[in-house]
Formats: structure tokens, sequence, C-alpha cells
């Protein structure tokens, strides 16, 4: 509902856009911290612009009352205004600090070979499609099950690593091809990762493609952004009908690609129908609601409920732990201990078998209260600012996966802080593989050109005194 208090919010977030994109100059694509921007009042403010316009079709709004997401909503629109604050602020001071960094043709991501890639990318693929790569995520309570399908490396491995790395071949393809093959790219990357079955996948993989590209100076045209929109919506779509008529069971651990693959197909001809048209607007209404966590942990907090503290931090930086360093990490925690969300539900009396969207500042109120999500609101913007600008300042594989792990980052804005402290380390370790991918090319390319170098030529030695005759010039040139 539309109620005074929320439209003031929604006022406060878009003169925050406003402000933010005459600061950048309208390069979102290329900013990190302005995609988090982004996201941010997706959650919060366009959400309820959804909510009036789909009345009761979300589940998530029968555990609050409105006047709950009115305060919620004027607090976190106050939220977002610091982080732009925050955020423009050190943009503005980099731009009068450092000019621009200008790409060549060899620059960045450019230097990667497409067969290192694909060789990163078709063993993630090929366990996704056998049911034991990347998986569609789930409630605390289900996610704390012992599920063997759900365990192994390659689960691991796919489900960190599968969506940077086919955007980052995506955004190779645009680079080194041109952006006139943006449409095919980001339809076969849609399809790819259709397969998981999730449809945040899908949008970051395309966002991610675009950024990464962006960064070279390669952009889409307004009417490529288009039919890009179109084309992501459709696989989403997708997957929101296929759930309506197979269930999310089509998608879960063990399920290899024929059964996820013929799923897919009875959705796509389903698609057209009533019950797969409703199914894809409640999954739209609810599945971009940021406000509800926030809201109920806001209303426990002005009750008898006291803020965390940074307990649920501790516990996510010892989860970053490498299981090699920390073999029993996982045994020896409980649920709560491995999930923030989780943690946050047994506190804040959540239920444990809903799958929330915590969002980032959602969580955070929960840390010192609606004063410290301001504050911390504020350092956020200037600590993404920052990184921002540390990796903008040249083109390099090491800084652009950084950007390209940071925008990540930013999209994942809906997960909650977890969710970016896992990406954060694992785009670490990308941006090192994929420096190592990039040293092995150059190591290549210096031993092809030793040997086919022709040999010197022997200079002939000369008396002295004595003056060279000039060659003749053809003989000069052979």
């Amino acid at each position: 509902m539309l109620t005074v208090s929320v439209v003031t919010g929604l006022v406060v977030q878009a003169v925050t856009v406003i402000g933010v994109h005459a600061v950048v100059r309208g390069e979102w694509l290329r900013r990190p911290g302005a995609l988090l921007l982004a996201a941010a009042v997706v959650f919060h403010g366009v959400t309820e612009v959804m909510q009036a316009l789909w009345p009761d079709r979300n589940v998530f709004r029968t555990f609050v009352d409105q006047k709950l997401i009115d305060d919620w909503v004027l607090l976190v629109s106050v939220a977002i205004a610091a982080y732009g604050i925050g955020y423009a602020a050190v943009v503005a001071r980099e731009r009068k600090k450092h000019r621009p960094a200008h790409t060549h043709h060899d620059a960045g991501l450019a230097g990667l070979r497409l067969p290192w890639l694909l060789a990163l990318v078709i063993p993630l693929l090929a366990a996704t499609w056998s049911g034991n790569g990347a998986l569609q995520p789930l409630a605390p309570a289900q996610a704390g099950l012992e599920t063997p399908e759900r365990q192994g490396i390659m689960v691991d491995l796919a489900s960190g690593f599968l969506v940077p790395l086919i955007a980052v071949t995506g955004a190779v393809i645009l680079v080194r091809y041109g952006i006139r093959w943006v449409i095919p790219v980001l339809a076969v990357e849609c399809a790819l990762l259709a397969l998981a079955g999730t449809r945040a996948m899908i949008v970051i993989g395309c966002v991610l493609t675009l950024s990464a590209a962006a960064l070279h100076d390669v952009k889409p045209t307004r009417r490529q952004v288009a039919s890009i929109v179109l084309v992501a919506a459709a696989f989403t779509a997708l997957i929101s009908a296929t759930r309506s008529t197979s269930g999310r069971e089509a998608f879960d651990a063990g399920q290899d690609g024929n059964a996820r693959l013929e799923a897919l197909t009875k959705g796509a001809g389903a698609i057209h129908t009533e019950r797969s048209r409703e199914a894809i607007v409640n999954d739209v209404v609810y599945r971009f609601d940021g406000n509800t966590f926030g809201a109920i942990i806001l209303g426990s907090l002005n009750g008898h409920t006291q803020p965390v503290g940074l307990e649920t931090m501790s516990n996510n930086l010892e989860m970053q732990v490498p299981s090699l360093l920390s073999p029993e990490k996982v045994e020896s925690r409980s649920l709560e201990e491995r999930s923030e969300e989780a943690y946050l539900g047994l506190v804040f009396g959540l239920d444990q078998y809903v799958d929330w969207l915590p969002t980032i500042f959602g969580t955070v109120v929960a840390y010192f209260g609606p004063v410290g999500l301001i504050f911390l609101a504020l350092l956020l913007g200037l600590a993404i600012g920052s990184a921002e600008a540390a990796a903008l300042r040249a083109v390099t594989i090491v800084r652009v996966t950084f950007a390209v792990g940071l925008a990540q980052c930013a999209l994942l804005y809906g997960s909650g802080p977890q969710a970016v402290i896992t990406t954060l380390r694992l785009v670490l370790v990308l941006a090192a593989v994929l420096w190592v991918v990039s040293w092995l090319r150059l190591s290549a390319g210096r031993v092809a050109a030793s040997r086919t170098a022709s040999p010197a030529r022997r200079v002939r030695p000369t008396t002295p005194g004595r003056t060279e005759r000039p060659q003749p010039a053809w003989l000069a040139g052979s």
C-alpha cells in the first residue's frame, strides 16, 4: 500500500538515485557501487509499487502489518540516502584525483583465451547438468538438513564460480568480437544458467557480462538493452512456469539434465496458460520484497529484543576459513552458527522454513539498531566507493575481475552480508585463477615467438677506417 510514509521513502530514494546518477555520469554498469544502490532501491522501493499494483499476492506480507512496513521503509530510505552520500563523495573525490583508465586492444579480459575459459566452465556445467553442481537456494531449516546430493567439491565450485566464469567468458567474446554479438551471447548464457533453476543466476549473469564489457568501453545500444531485458525476462518467466507445472523438485539436487530439460520444455509449453501467468506475477511480486524481513526485525527491536552486535559477523568470517584448514567447521557448528539468516530468525522469532529475503540493510539493522543502520550504511558507501576506485584505476585482468566480483556482491544484495562475504573470498580466488590463465597464454606466446623468430643475421666485422659500401636495396630488404 502506498501510504504517506511509503511515498515519502520512495521520494528520498528517487532523489538519491538522481544524485548518484549525476555523479557517476550515467555509468551504472561500470560502477559496482551504483549497482548496489540500484539493487537496494529495487528491493526496498520498487517492490512497494509492485505491492500496490498487485495486492494480496505476497505471502511475506502475512507476517507483518502495514505500520511496521511504513516505519521500515522510512528508515531504510534514510539508510539508502546515507549510503548514496558516502559513495558519491568518494566517486567525486576520485574523479578529481585520477583520470579514467583507457583501454587498448589487449588490456584486461582481452588477454584471456577462450579455450582456457571453456576448460574451466565446462566441468561446472557438466556437474550442474548432472544435478550435482549449482543448485537453487533453500530456506535455512531445509539447508541445514544433510543431503548428500548438496554436498561435495563440485557443488561448492559450481555454486561459487559457474555464474562469474560464464559471465567473464561472455564478456571476452564481446570485447574481442564486438557488441553485435551481445544478444546471442546472453541468450546462450541464459539457456545454460536456466538448468540450475534459479532466476537470480540468469539476471546476475547477464548484468555481470555487460558490466565486464563496459569496463572495456564495449556498451550495448538502447535497442540492444531492450532486447536483453526481453531475453532475460523470458528465461526467468520460463523458470517460474516450470516450477508451476513441475514443482521446485524439478531442479532439486540429484535431478539430472534430462529431467531438468524435460521440465523446462513442459514449462515452455504451458507458459501461456493462466496458471503459469499467475505464477509468474506472484513470483515477481514476492521475490523482490526486501522490506518484510527488515520490518519484522525493526518491530522486534522496538519491542524487547536487543541488537545482536557483531556476533553473526564473527560467525560469517569464521565460516570463510578454507575446509582444508578447518575440516570440522560445518559439523562442529550449529545451523544458527553457520547461517546468519537462521541466527536472526532464532533471535527475532522468524519462521525458519520460510525462504526470506534478508537483504544487506535488513540484516545490518539487527547489528546495532536503527541509528547503527544509518551509520553503517554511510560506511558501506565509503568502503565500496574506495574499493571501486582501486579497481577502476587500470584495466588489468586482476582489477577487472575484482570489479566484476564487486558487481556480483552488489547484485547479491537481497541475500544479505553473508553471501557478500562468501563472494568476496571467491572473487580473490577467481582473480588468481584468471591471472594464471593469462600468464600461461603469455608464456605460450613467448615460446611460440622464440621458435618462429628468424635467426639473427651475422654482421661482418669492419676494419677501422674502412667505409662499408651500401648494399643494394633488394638485398637490404631480404
